[in-house]
């Protein structure tokens, strides 16, 4: 669908944003992060058990709250370029008809 100089394949984008929402690919990034640090926890607990609380300290306050908040935007970005998509579409559609609708039927019997 054109759009100024531009086009918009909502199809397309569809399939795209789809592909983003059913990535499993991060999901099991963050569940490895997460195995890992349970690894390294294990590994370092021995002792008075500091490193094991940083540890822990650093997984719930930095890298499970910025993996959330990375996935929060993801979201936020698919929704909203859903919508963008959508809001083109039913322009274009709109200006289509409007189109239709202002030509006349030119007998030219």
């Amino acid at each position: 669908m054109p759009l100024g100089s531009y086009s918009v394949n909502a199809a397309g984008c569809a399939r795209t944003l789809a592909r983003v929402e059913e990535d499993t690919d991060r999901r099991a990034a963050l569940s490895t992060l997460q195995s890992r640090m349970a690894d390294a926890q294990g590994a370092c607990s021995g002792g008075s058990g500091a490193v094991v609380r940083a540890l822990e300290d650093l997984w719930q306050n930095t890298l499970l709250l910025q993996a959330q908040a990375a996935e929060t935007r993801i979201g936020n970005a698919v929704a909203g370029a859903r919508q963008a998509v959508h809001i083109i579409a039913a322009a274009d559609q709109e200006m289509a008809a409007a189109a239709d609708g202002s030509m006349g039927f030119v007998d030219v019997r």
